[in-house]
């Protein structure tokens, strides 16, 4: 009983020591993510991954696929970027010979690998317009992997049966002056301009000649966001051709991570009406309609799109 001054003595000295430690530990840890938000666009190394990756943000892990090279880092505002940490995957260095032999269980084998690689119990997968189809094929092939679903611009399926919807929704509800801006933008377009382009060009400006069928403001610039983005045209042709007719409809009851589904009512591509019979399969989903948006949402309405997604993945 001496000695128990003594001991108490170097228990409190250990006691003061370990949290000293732990102040140090939490300060580093704090000192790197203020550094990692000064740094901004990162490469990440994935070894033997199909895709290039690079890391932006901060917050929770986000396979994000847009399909051009530094689009994600235009179209989504720094205000996300302090609750998302984006890696954005990048098909700028595959070629032709490089892609012939994709198959989508290689696509989805690289997420898995960024997921490994980062040590990662899950890992949030978002997909947009006809990439949307990922987010879910992750989540079915590799199941309890998934920690968040994002799909924005995007549709259950794609198939016949989605461009018969997307065109009988434009004769239906796109109005005159809507059809004719389109019309004078293609008509602009036209087959001698294009022939001075990249195949990268050509379509960038195709996409951005289709505003109307894409965006509520049918007359909304996009020139800014597509400078600088390289699009790898062999890539995108692939893709289509291995997702085209994909249907795991009958497989969503599986998905056991939550999803979010982001539509905008002027998405004459997506059109939102053909989730309306897949809802209810989707054990935990959570569909919003931005009324005053389109294929973009997080270009047009930024200021709706940004603090859904925010409170859906602190709701979830």
């Amino acid at each position: 009983m001496k000695n128990l001054p003594y001991v108490i003595l170097v228990l409190a000295l250990i006691c003061f020591s370990l949290s000293c430690q732990r102040t140090e530990q939490v300060a580093d840890e704090a000192a790197v993510d203020v550094d990692s938000k000064k740094i901004g666009l990162m490469p990440l190394n994935v070894p033997d991954a199909l895709l290039a990756y690079s890391v932006e943000g901060t917050g929770i892990p986000c396979v994000v696929f847009t399909g051009g090279e530094s689009l994600g880092t235009k179209i989504y505002s720094e205000k996300l970027k302090q609750h998302f940490k984006f890696i954005y995957a990048d098909p700028k260095n595959l070629s032709k010979e490089d892609v012939q032999g994709m198959t989508l269980s290689a696509i989805l084998a690289d997420i898995e690998k960024v997921r490994r690689g980062l040590g990662l119990e899950k890992i949030a997968v978002m997909g947009h317009s006809m990439y949307s189809v990922l987010p879910p094929a992750y989540a079915l092939e590799y199941p309890g992997h998934a920690s968040h679903l994002i799909i924005t611009g995007g549709l259950p399926f794609i198939s016949e049966m989605s461009d018969k919807a997307s065109e009988e929704y434009w004769k239906r509800e796109a109005s005159k002056e809507r059809k004719e801006i389109r019309k004078r933008n293609q008509e602009a377009l036209t087959e001698d301009i294009l022939s001075e382009l990249t195949p990268s060009e050509v379509r960038k400006r195709n996409y951005m000649a289709n505003m109307p069928f894409f965006f509520f403001d049918a007359e909304f610039d996009m020139s800014d966001i597509w400078e600088g983005v390289e699009i790898n045209n062999d890539f995108s042709t692939r893709f289509w051709e291995l997702v085209y007719g994909l249907d795991n409809t009958d497989k969503l009851h599986l998905i056991e991570a939550p999803v979010l589904v982001v539509s905008g009512r002027y998405d004459f591509w997506a059109p939102y009406f053909l989730w309306d019979k897949i809802k209810a399969s989707i054990p935990d989903l959570t569909f919003i309609l931005f009324e005053n948006s389109g294929h973009n949402p997080m270009l047009e309405t930024p200021e709706e799109f940004d603090p859904n997604l925010i409170d859906w993945v602190k709701s979830h």
